[in-house]
């Protein structure tokens, strides 16, 4: 796997913006923000969640309604957490955003998911986001993850001609040209390889997937404190991985690689509202919360996700003085 190190600058820059890569052995991250815009605001994060976006649009639902949340707050995600963060920054409602989705989850129900997914989520964008969208979210208050994938031959490190070389570039996307540009975004964000349709995307001139793979709950950048929303129950996995970073173990799942970097730490924190954040029990296993992100569940289903997202969320609310203190500041 390659190792490359550069900073560039964005393609179409835009007043004062710039787009750092950032370079690290087998995975690349990129991310264009806006300097010091987010400045003094507290940011939240949604994790990608697939069918299982109930949970989080119960969360952000307790968040607005214990002022944590705000019109104003800058908001990023991957995959279905884009979708939910996409819909806030919009100005919809906890419950528009349920709804929302829930008619992408009503007729994936009816005409099936794997191929097909993804022009039924595109119609529903299409019809649901207002006309200026993209310059609703173009105010340093989103952030979209997407990852693009890169395979080599030769890149190894032995050079070898046979070898082949993979780079996982990470990019948060944060300005929006045009509606379709918007639109382009949260599906590339959304994309699972097949299951969604093609193996890739076309965004921006790159084939780019699933944010999730490089970032599972991506956070808006230049912000003086970040809360990362999770729907899987993962403490437990990340305290077995190995400690340090990808580079240093050349494990993807390590404990600081890009996927889930600091998750425990986070936890330790009072920043991360999951499951098993906050000493929490969760009510479904990984396997299970897994199986309910991948197949659309029924409307009672969508409603036990988004009651337990606000059983979360109350906890970390009620026992994290990260949250106080957020509460207190307001």
């Amino acid at each position: 796997m390659a190792l490359a190190l550069g900073v560039e600058r964005c393609a179409t820059p835009r007043n004062d913006r710039v787009c750092e890569k950032k370079t690290r052995s087998r995975a690349r991250s990129s991310r264009c923000v806006a300097r010091a815009s987010t400045s003094g605001k507290v940011g939240i994060g949604y994790s990608a969640a697939g069918f299982f976006f109930g949970y989080h649009c119960g969360v952000w639902e307790t968040l607005v309604e214990n002022e944590v949340m705000k019109s104003d707050t800058p908001v990023a995600g991957s995959s279905a957490g884009a979708l939910v963060a996409a819909l806030h920054a919009c100005g919809f409602s906890p419950a528009d955003g349920k709804r929302i989705l829930g008619d992408v989850v009503s007729t994936c129900r009816d005409v099936g998911v794997v191929g097909k997914v993804g022009a039924i989520l595109e119609d529903t964008l299409r019809r649901e986001l207002p006309a200026d969208a993209h310059e609703r979210c173009s105010k340093n208050n989103l952030f979209i993850a997407v990852s693009s994938p890169k395979i080599t031959l030769g890149g190894g490190e032995e050079n070898s001609k046979n070898s082949l070389s993979f780079e996982l570039e990470g990019e948060l996307v944060s300005e929006f040209e045009s509606f379709d540009d918007l639109v382009s975004a949260l599906l590339t964000s959304c994309h699972i390889p097949f299951y969604c349709g093609w193996p890739a995307r076309r965004f921006r001139n790159k084939w780019s997937v699933d944010g999730g793979w490089y970032d599972l709950t991506p956070t808006p950048p230049n912000t003086d404190k970040n809360i990362r929303v999770c729907a899987f129950p993962l403490l437990d996995a990340w305290r077995k991985a190995k400690p340090g970073t990808l580079e240093e173990t050349g494990d993807f799942f390590a404990q600081q690689a890009s996927f889930w970097a600091g998750w425990g730490d986070d936890d330790s924190n009072g920043k991360l509202i999951a499951p098993d954040a906050v000493g929490g029990a969760p009510d479904l296993d990984y396997n299970e919360a897994i199986r309910y992100a991948l197949l659309p569940g029924s409307d009672e289903i969508l409603e036990q996700l988004v009651v337990m997202g606000r059983k979360d969320a109350r906890r970390w609310v009620e026992s994290s003085e990260f949250s106080r203190n957020i509460v207190r500041a307001t």
